[in-house]
C-alpha cells in the first residue's frame, strides 16, 4: 500500500484498501462500485488475483464508511479527487474497474486523466449510443423494479422503509452520476487497452453489442462474454474467468501509447 498523506480535517479519503499488496506492488487495480452499493461489493471477483496487486476501492459518499454523508452530485469532484489521491504514488502501474454506472466512472477517470491509468475493465455496460437502462429521472416505482429484477437487492432490504427509502437516495444520486458519465465518454476516444464484460442473459445490457467498445479506444479491446443476467460478474462459477482476464490485462497489459487507428476486438467466450 502506498504510503499516503494523514487525512487533512474535513477532507475525506476516496481510496481505500480492498486488499493490500504483498510488499511493495507490481500493479494496483481501482475498483469504482456499481449503483446504490460500494466497492466490497465487488471484492469475490478480485481476491484471487496475484497478491502483488495492489486492490483499491473508490468510497462514494452515502455507503460503506462515509454511510452518513449525502450522496455526491458532481462526477468531475469525484474523479479529480480519486485521482489526487493516486497521483500522491504515480509509480505503480493503475488499472480501473468499475460495473455498471461504476465503469463509466471509471471511464472517466481513464479519459481525463490518462497519465495515471494505463488499462481499463469495463463490465456490464453498453458502449456510448446504445439505450441506457436507467435514468435519474426514474420514479421510486421503476428504481424498485429495477432493483428487483437485477436481482443483487435483498428483497429485506427493500421491504424496510429505511432501507428503501436509502437505496433510492443513493440510486438516483448514480443514476445521475452515471448519466454524467455517458456525456463525458462519448465525447472523445479512449487511449487505454479494455476488458469488456458481459453475461450472455443480461437484460439491460446487449452481449452483441459490446464488441462496440473497440471503436472508443485506440489501445487493444478483448470482450469477454459469461453465462449469466445483470450481475454475472459475481456469480461463483464466472470468477476464475473473470479473474484470469483481469489479472493479464493488470499485469501484462503495456501502458497505453495513444495512436490513431481504431482498437483490435478481441471476442470470445469462457
Amino acid at each position: 500500500m502506498p504510503r499516503r498523506e494523514p487525512r487533512r480535517r474535513g477532507r475525506p479519503e476516496w481510496l481505500y484498501p480492498l486488499r493490500r499488496a504483498a510488499g511493495r506492488p507490481r500493479a494496483r487495480l481501482v475498483v469504482f462500485p456499481y449503483a446504490a452499493a460500494g466497492a466490497t461489493a465487488l471484492r469475490p471477483v478480485l481476491t484471487g488475483l496475484p497478491d502483488e496487486v495492489e486492490l483499491l476501492g473508490v468510497a462514494l459518499p452515502g455507503r460503506e464508511r462515509r454511510f452518513g454523508e449525502p450522496p455526491a452530485s458532481g462526477l468531475d469532484g469525484i474523479v479529480d479527487a480519486v485521482a489526487a489521491e493516486l497521483a500522491a504514488d504515480p509509480s505503480v502501474p493503475t488499472s480501473v474497474f468499475g460495473h455498471c454506472m461504476g465503469a463509466g466512472m471509471a471511464l472517466v477517470l481513464a479519459q481525463t486523466h490518462p497519465r495515471l491509468v494505463r488499462g481499463a475493465v469495463v463490465s456490464g455496460r453498453n458502449p456510448p449510443g446504445a439505450p441506457r437502462s436507467t435514468s435519474p429521472d426514474m420514479d421510486d416505482a421503476d428504481i424498485i423494479a429495477f432493483l428487483e429484477s437485477a436481482g443483487n437487492t435483498a428483497p429485506e432490504l427493500l421491504a424496510d422503509a429505511f432501507w428503501r427509502d436509502k437505496l433510492l437516495e443513493l440510486f438516483r444520486g448514480d443514476a445521475a452520476l452515471g448519466e454524467q458519465a455517458s456525456q463525458v465518454i462519448g465525447a472523445r476516444p479512449l487511449g487505454q487497452d479494455l476488458l469488456v464484460l458481459g453475461g450472455g442473459d443480461d437484460p439491460y445490457v446487449d452481449p452483441r453489442g459490446l464488441s462496440g467498445w473497440a471503436a472508443r479506444t485506440s489501445g487493444r479491446c478483448e470482450v469477454l462474454v459469461l453465462p449469466g443476467d445483470h450481475f454475472f460478474v459475481i456469480d461463483p462459477p464466472n470468477i476464475p474467468v473473470i479473474t484470469r482476464a483481469l489479472g493479464d490485462l493488470v499485469l501484462d497489459a503495456p501502458a497505453s501509447t495513444g495512436g490513431d487507428s481504431g482498437g483490435s476486438p478481441r471476442v470470445g467466450r469462457p
